[in-house]
């Protein structure tokens, strides 16, 4: 997996390439939400649309994310999610705890 970062205004986008299976790349990803928090980027935005697959591994890797953001005061909402990335997160019941959009520049006005 491959993460591209930037910043719109106040919200830190990530985009992530490739396939979410944990390991390194949970490494990499929280490296990257703990860098946001520390520059006081707590809103972030996590573009799905070039990712190929996520395992419960990747989940896992959302909700900490999540969990640490949310922690700091802000969120981390999901854009451009293809089918078969909803489908874990449908059968998982976990679109009802991420906020999910079509396009990165919905999830941004968002906040």
């Amino acid at each position: 997996m491959d993460i591209q970062t930037r910043t719109e205004g106040s919200v830190r986008i990530l985009e992530l390439t490739g396939d979410l299976m944990g390991g390194a790349e949970l490494d990499r990803f929280r490296q990257c939400i703990d860098k946001a928090i520390e520059e006081e980027m707590v809103n972030v935005v996590v573009d799905l649309g070039k990712v190929n697959w996520m395992n419960s591994s990747g989940l896992g890797m959302l909700i900490s994310g999540l969990t640490s953001l949310r922690s700091s005061g802000g969120d981390l909402r999901l854009a451009n999610l293809t089918e078969r990335i909803r489908r874990p997160l449908q059968i998982t019941k976990l679109d009802s705890v991420f906020q999910q959009f079509t396009s990165v520049a919905d999830a941004v006005k968002s906040y």
